[in-house]
């Protein structure tokens, strides 16, 4: 089976489509070839709507495949247009695309963004590429390193300031000081910044990790080498900023105890998410108690692999 990934390139939004694609492939029982395209517009046609996209071009030059999963503003003209030219593949957009779902076979939407349909599946958070597999393999690549922290081990997934959420410097030490009171109970610490992550508080941590022993500080914009999936396999429990809405899934696929680090800002929709994973996964604002719940492992991405499998299926 040909699968095609469509995204405009960026890591966070084409690894939610790539993710999905590594989880139908796991699923389907059969050989699959998994391709990516990115959508690369010029400035001036990438700002108009997908409707006046789709005005200017008939034809987005996507290769041939059975499924194509697109995700991200760039990916649905492409998508669409696709449909309308061939009913030989099966079109999946992930995220509400702001237009009629049923211009593409099969939508799969965030649960908080409230979007319903017949042919629209809604899932906690958005698809990852987290598996069992590249979180063992993680761990072993830094088994090493990993070994040299002794355990129990607390992972801190930093995030920084987005469209609904803020980050004060009152806001950075109170997560920095966190890190510190988990370090003086025993945890040795895995820390991992973003790209969206500011200068004041990558300052922050740096200094932190200078006055700490048992600590593995990343930073994406000077760390080639990224240590993510072994921070999930390594460490015991997890936080991770409020803002971090794909890390908050993603630390949940682990089944080990996670907190929300608090951040400034209404969270708006996001709040439903929150609420969805504290029902789910037993997931909490960090209150500095550590009170771990029991929960299922969550893998929202491989039970909606399985509903397009199925879906394909009723159609074929």
């Amino acid at each position: 089976m040909k699968l095609l990934v469509v995204s405009d390139g960026r890591r966070g939004i084409e690894n939610q489509a790539l993710g999905l694609a590594e989880a139908v492939a796991r699923h389907s029982g059969t050989a699959c070839n998994i391709a990516v395209h990115t959508a690369s517009h010029r400035p001036g046609f990438a700002a108009l709507p997908p409707s006046l996209q789709l005005t200017v071009r008939r034809d987005f030059g996507l290769p041939e495949a059975d499924l194509v999963i697109g995700c991200g503003r760039q990916a649905i003209a492409p998508l669409i247009a696709l449909r309308r030219s061939s009913r030989a593949a099966f079109t999946v957009y992930i995220q509400h695309p702001r237009t009629d779902p049923a211009r593409f076979d099969l939508v799969i939407a965030p649960e908080h963004d409230a979007l319903r349909g017949p042919n629209v599946e809604t899932m906690i958070g958005s698809p990852n590429r987290i598996s069992r597999d590249t979180i063992i393999g993680g761990t072993l690549a830094h088994g090493a390193r990993l070994h040299a922290l002794p355990m129990p081990r607390a992972m801190m997934a930093i995030g920084g300031p987005s469209k609904t959420h803020a980050m004060s410097d009152a806001t950075i030490q109170s997560h920095v000081e966190t890190a510190r009171s988990l370090s003086r109970q025993g945890y040795s610490l895995l820390v991992t910044l973003s790209r969206r992550t500011p200068d004041s508080a990558r300052k922050a941590w740096d200094d932190l990790a200078q006055t700490l022993e048992n600590i593995w500080l990343h930073d994406p914009e000077s760390d080639v080498d990224n240590p993510y999936f072994a921070f999930l396999g390594g460490a015991d429990v997890l936080f991770v900023t409020e803002d971090s809405t794909n890390m908050l899934t993603e630390a949940c696929t682990t089944g080990k105890p996670v907190y929300r680090l608090a951040m400034d800002g209404d969270p708006g929709k996001f709040q439903k998410l929150y609420d969805a994973l504290e029902t789910r996964c037993c997931v909490r604002r960090w209150d500095g108690n550590l009170d771990d719940r029991p929960y299922p492992a969550l893998d929202e991405t491989s039970r909606m692999a399985q509903r397009i499998l199925e879906r394909m299926g009723s159609r074929q």
